[in-house]
C-alpha cells in the first residue's frame, strides 16, 4: 500500500503525491493583483406599473443579472493530448428522451502513460483560455386588486431561465479546472477535455401565485386562500457505465482501474427535464365576534386543500431513477382562536 505505482498487490493511484507535504498549486499574478479580479455579479431591472381602473393595477419587470470573473484551475501536468476520448450508448428506456438508446460522445480518459502524474495547478482567470458566461433572464408581471368589503386578489407570475457555456474553456483545459483550487486538487483526472454539455439553456422556469380574501357583510366571516404552481425539481440520470458500455469505444479498461471500473455519465441534457409541478391551494376561514371592545375570531385553516401527493424530490441514480424521495404533506387543517381587546 506504501507503494503508489503499480505493483502485485494494488493498482496505480491517481496522484502521487497523495499524501506528501507538497504545495502543488499556485495562483498567477494577474489574478491575485490590480482592480477588477474578484468574481463579480451585476444586476439589470426595469419595470412598469399602471392603473388600470381604480383600485386595479398591474406591473412587469424585467430582470437580468450575469457573472463573471471567473477563476479556473489548470492542471499544467497534463494537457488535452493526455486524454483519449470514448462514448458509450444510453439504455433503452421509455422515460428517457426518445425512448434512450442514443450515443453520447466526448467522454474522456486519461491515457495510462500520463495516470498517477503529480499534478501542477496554476489558478487564473478563465477569460485566459476563452470565453465563459453565466446569464439569468426573468420576467414578473403581477395584478392587484382592492375592492369594497375588503376584497383584496394580489397575484400573478414569475418567469426565467440561466444560460451557461464554458466550451472554450474546457476545450483547453478540461472540465476539471472551474471552481477553487480545492475543486482542482480533488476532481477526477479522467474528466479531460470534454465539452459534453458545456453550454446549456435551461428550460423557462414559471411560477404562479395568487392570495386573495374577501369578508362577508352582515355575518363577519372572512374568506381567504392562497394557490401556488411552482416547476418540479430538476433531474439529472446518472448512470454508471461498465466496460461492457465504454470498452468498445474506449478500446482499453479505464487507466489505473479494470475490468471492474466504472465511471459517472448523466445521460440528459442539465436543464432539459424537470419533475411533476407543485400546484397547492391553502384555504382559511374566520368568524369574528365582537362583544363590547372585545374582538374574538374563530377560524379553522385547512392546508393543501385538494390533498395533492406531488413528488417533491426524487432519486436521480438511473439504478432507482425517479423514485420519489419526498411528496408534499398531505391536507390537514388547523383551529385557531384569536383575541383582541
Amino acid at each position: 500500500l506504501t507503494n503508489p505505482g503499480a505493483n502485485g498487490e494494488c493498482k496505480g493511484i491517481a496522484n502521487t503525491n497523495f499524501g506528501r507535504p507538497v504545495s502543488a498549486a499556485f495562483a498567477e499574478d494577474d489574478l491575485i493583483r490590480g482592480w477588477g479580479k474578484r468574481h463579480f455579479n451585476w444586476e439589470f431591472s426595469a419595470g412598469v406599473q399602471h392603473e388600470i381602473v381604480p383600485r386595479v393595477s398591474v406591473d412587469l419587470g424585467y430582470f437580468r443579472r450575469w457573472f463573471g470573473n471567473f477563476q479556473v484551475v489548470d492542471n499544467l501536468a497534463v494537457g488535452p493530448e493526455d486524454f483519449t476520448p470514448y462514448s458509450i450508448t444510453a439504455p433503452v428506456d421509455p422515460r428517457l428522451p426518445d425512448g434512450g438508446g442514443y450515443t453520447i460522445s466526448g467522454l474522456y480518459d486519461i491515457n495510462p502513460a500520463a495516470f498517477g502524474r503529480p499534478g501542477n495547478y496554476r489558478i487564473q482567470l478563465s477569460d485566459d483560455f476563452g470565453k465563459r458566461i453565466e446569464h439569468w433572464n426573468g420576467v414578473d408581471a403581477g395584478v392587484n386588486l382592492r375592492l369594497p368589503n375588503g376584497a383584496v386578489l394580489q397575484g400573478g407570475l414569475s418567469t426565467g431561465r440561466t444560460s451557461t457555456d464554458d466550451c472554450e474553456v474546457v476545450s483547453q483545459i478540461g472540465s476539471t479546472g472551474f471552481g477553487s483550487a480545492l475543486s482542482g486538487f480533488n476532481a477526477s483526472p479522467s474528466d479531460g477535455p470534454s465539452t459534453l454539455y458545456c453550454h446549456v439553456d435551461a428550460a423557462f422556469q414559471t411560477q404562479v401565485k395568487f392570495i386573495g380574501s374577501y369578508t362577508i357583510p352582515r355575518i363577519d366571516v372572512q374568506v381567504a386562500g392562497t394557490f401556488q404552481s411552482r416547476p418540479g425539481p430538476q433531474l439529472s440520470a446518472n448512470y454508471t457505465a461498465t466496460f461492457a458500455d465504454y470498452g468498445p469505444a474506449l478500446g482499453r479498461v479505464l487507466a489505473g482501474g479494470n475490468l471492474n471500473s466504472t465511471v459517472g455519465v448523466n445521460l440528459i441534457e442539465p436543464g432539459s427535464i424537470y419533475g411533476e409541478r407543485l400546484n397547492v391551494l391553502d384555504l382559511r376561514i374566520n368568524k369574528i365576534v365582537r362583544v363590547g371592545r372585545m374582538r374574538t375570531s374563530l377560524g379553522i385553516d385547512v392546508y393543501n386543500a385538494m390533498n395533492v401527493s406531488t413528488v417533491l424530490s426524487q432519486n436521480n441514480s438511473f439504478s432507482a431513477w425517479q423514485v420519489p424521495t419526498a411528496i408534499v404533506t398531505p391536507r390537514f387543517a388547523k383551529f385557531n382562536l384569536t383575541l383582541d381587546f
